[in-house]
């Protein structure tokens, strides 16, 4: 649209015979750089919604679908890209008005230019002054820590190092790349999310040229956060428009499934990458929460996933960053949730960290009137003890048993709470004689008889209270009972 709005522009200077008297296009160049190809930071929208470079690449279909979501989920970024969009448009119109003027040779090139930039500046964001002396700070404290190490180095291997000293610097060049700091990493984070096409492709890119900058990575992990979350959205109007069309080709077939292909392998690398920086910065809170939360959102999407996860370690970095994060409920629920997942107790998966029995259950007792938090975790405690004998015998010597029993009595109407609880009590009381004199003990005999009276018409946790009384009390003759008995439980 500004590419065509300078090209009008040109034209009617033509037309009309305008031109200005010192023959320069400085203004116009300047601000057809600033709008279109270096967008500063402060005008481009916020990160993890839509951005500019989306809306050029994007099909008005996807568009609208996304925005669409976006008004549903998230009014709050919905409206923050609205207000991003008239902010860019009265500065391209104020620009476009600068170049007229200066091409009716109503204002000089001097004149035009400082315009051009006074106007581009006021549209920025202030900036506190604080921040701003420690930005200066920072960058003047690692130019001095650059020029020092620059400076070691060439002095301790200059004599012993003779080869070396008529080729390129290559390892000098790799080691400054390795340890290149970024003085705006919210913004340049910001700029790679613009061009990004919803693939994380540029993401990543920007991420790997600062590998050990924590605060790139921290912004790169919550943009690719942003990324896992809509690559469902992304793929979505792809399957859609090829189920509507009635006459689909064998080629719009093999797109399909190419571009399918594609997202998987993107959302692998995007995931791998979040594996990665999460082992990689320990210390960072804040991307230790934004990587559980796309973990989650990651896990969430596809079965398959799972196994994903856990066989690239995902496993080990999540529960690094629950026992991080001890108080934080998103987080712990984010990792709560893939630790419920059914496929985590599956065969195939590669087993999960025995320290998540431990956090689980600190979860519990952490949380205890946090009705999503027990939920989870009596299910993610199912999970952890089934076809696992030792881990199941760990979590009952722990307290684990009278810790579902006490939560399944607090949250009494609480369905996914009676549902989780029941399978957990069946599976335990199942292994044999004295797990199931335990649980008698522990009060559990009741709660899954409560549970099932309470939720007549609920068929999960009618399945599991009723698979759990016959464990613990065999051959009871139930009312309406269940005939099978299912291998995994999922929350409602």
């Amino acid at each position: 649209m500004l590419d065509a709005a300078a090209h009008m522009l040109l034209q009617q200077a033509k037309i009309k015979g305008e031109r200005p008297a010192d023959a320069s296009f400085l203004p116009m160049s300047l601000a057809m750089a600033c709008l279109l190809r270096q967008l500063p930071s402060g005008l481009a929208p916020p990160a993890g919604g839509l951005s500019f470079h989306q809306l050029d690449r994007l099909p008005r279909e996807t568009l609208e679908r996304t925005l669409a979501a976006m008004l549903l989920d998230e009014p709050l970024r919905a409206f923050t890209f609205v207000c991003a969009l008239i902010k860019y448009a009265k500065l391209a119109r104020q620009l476009l008005g600068i170049c007229h003027e200066h091409m009716s040779n109503r204002r000089t090139t001097v004149q035009a230019t400082q315009a051009v930039m006074q106007a581009v500046v006021e549209a920025l964001p202030p900036l506190a002054a604080e921040v701003e002396e420690e930005e200066e700070e920072r960058e003047r404290e690692i130019v001095e820590e650059k020029l020092e190490a620059k400076a070691v180095v060439v002095t301790a291997e200059r004599p012993s190092v003779k080869v070396s000293e008529n080729r390129p610097g290559t390892l000098e060049n790799r080691a400054a790349a390795a340890a290149a700091v970024a003085t705006d990493p919210a913004g340049i984070m910001r700029r790679a999310v613009g061009r990004d096409i919803g693939d994380g492709s540029a993401v990543l890119e920007t991420m790997r040229k600062f590998p050990t900058d924590a605060r790139i990575q921290a912004h790169g992990v919550r943009a690719l956060k942003g990324v896992v979350r809509s690559a469902p959205e992304v793929q979505k109007p792809r399957t859609d428009s090829f189920l509507t069309s009635g006459s689909a080709s064998e080629e719009d077939e093999k797109e399909l499934v190419r571009g399918t292909r594609e997202t998987k392998t993107s959302s692998r690398l995007v995931v791998q990458m979040v594996i990665d920086k999460m082992k990689q910065f320990p210390e960072s809170l804040p991307l230790q929460r934004d990587g559980l939360l796309c973990l989650a959102e990651y896990a969430s999407q596809a079965e398959e996933h799972i196994a994903i996860i856990t066989s690239s370690g995902g496993s080990i970095s999540l529960i690094n960053a629950m026992a991080a994060l001890p108080d934080d409920v998103p987080a712990n629920m984010a990792g709560l949730s893939v630790l419920a997942h059914p496929k985590i107790a599956d065969e195939a998966v590669v087993r999960v960290n025995p320290e998540s029995r431990r956090l689980v259950l600190s979860a519990m007792e952490r949380f205890p009137l946090n009705e999503q938090v027990q939920g989870l975790s009596c299910l993610a405690l199912a999970n952890l003890s089934l076809r696992q004998d030792a881990s199941m015998l760990e979590i009952v010597s722990k307290g684990g048993l009278e810790i579902v029993v006490e939560s399944m009595k607090r949250f009494s109407t609480t369905a996914l709470v009676q549902a989780a609880g029941c399978w957990f009590i069946a599976i335990v009381s199942g292994k044999n004689e004295e797990m199931k004199t335990t649980c008698l003990e522990a009060g559990a005999l009741p709660a899954c008889e409560k549970a099932r009276l309470r939720f007549p018409t609920d068929p999960k946790v009618q399945q599991h209270a009723v698979q759990a009384i016959h464990t613990m009390l065999p051959g009871e003759v139930i009312e309406g009972e269940e005939t099978s008995s299912p291998e995994t439980c999922t929350l409602q």
